[in-house]
């Protein structure tokens, strides 16, 4: 009901997240991950990653092709791989579906199934909702989670905007997300303290690609609270809200398909965030 929503859209304002239970259905999850599946068995292991390195000329090269990848990978779909997994020459160490750690960065764009779930009425309809006037997809992934914690962050660090606060990201569960198996995290209320750190690009010639500015602060484990969520489940994550996800202890895995969404009316993105709108693709409109 109308009355239901409003208290559901004060409580993300207050909290910096929402979770949305059964948002999507059990089926546009499947299809989801048997799209990745498909992919995944189809998977070239790109160059940079196949360099037998003895000389740390080599390895500088082999760090250049990793950021080259990375920093040109916005609008295209490319796969990112968990440490360890390749031997020197780029051979597989693991089964090749263990050894993805994501998929991005422009599914949203390129792949049909998860352009569909991306720009679905029932987003679009809660872009509405949320008041959003022109949002933009700015990226979107596909993250396996693997053994790894996550840190604390925040999505701003890594997608600047000014003002502030037009950033919006959506994750959707794709499996049941459990504390045994790495669900979120958040300190609520955490939104409304602004930005300490920034990741930018460093300048041409740096040994890095990117660079933080700013330090992140020290935060309280006891204030986090976790967000497990079902199979179907949408979180919305303020831009600037604090999040985590510790490790995944359990033997099952944690497929999660997430995207950002930008208010464009009246915002500038950061000419120094990693991630630039290109000519092939300017960001796209959440609505259609």
């Amino acid at each position: 009901s109308g009355d239901e929503q409003s208290l559901r859209l004060f409580q993300f304002h207050k909290d910096g997240f929402l979770v949305l239970e059964q948002f999507f259905s059990a089926e546009e999850c499947d299809s989801m991950r048997s799209q990745i599946g498909r992919m995944v068995a189809g998977m070239e292991v790109p160059p940079h990653c196949r360099t037998a390195f003895s000389t740390r000329q080599e390895e500088q090269l082999q760090e250049q092709g990793s950021s080259d990848y990375f920093l040109t990978s916005g609008d295209k779909i490319r796969f990112f791989f968990e440490k360890g997994v390749l031997d020197e020459k780029g051979n597989f160490l693991v089964p090749k579906e263990k050894s993805v750690s994501k998929i991005g960065h422009a599914l949203h764009a390129y792949d049909p199934v998860f352009k569909q779930i991306t720009h679905s009425s029932k987003v679009q309809e809660l872009g509405r909702k949320l008041g959003l006037e022109r949002p933009v997809v700015v990226q979107s992934m596909y993250i396996f989670k693997s053994l790894l914690a996550v840190t604390p962050h925040q999505d701003a660090t890594f997608l600047h905007t000014e003002p502030l606060g037009r950033i919006l990201g959506f994750w959707i569960a794709l499996e049941d997300a459990t504390q045994e198996n790495g669900c979120l995290w958040f300190i609520p209320g955490s939104h409304t303290n602004g930005i300490t750190r920034r990741m930018v690009r460093a300048a041409s010639g740096a040994s890095t690609c990117v660079e933080f500015v700013g330090s992140e602060p020290a935060y309280d484990d006891k204030q986090f609270i976790p967000l497990p969520v079902r199979k179907g489940g949408l979180i919305l994550i303020h831009g600037e809200v604090v999040h985590k996800s510790e490790l995944n202890s359990s033997a099952l895995s944690r497929h999660a398909f997430t995207f950002h969404v930008m208010e464009a009316k009246g915002t500038t993105w950061s000419k120094e965030n990693w991630l630039q709108p290109t000519p092939e693709l300017p960001f796209p409109s959440l609505y259609t």
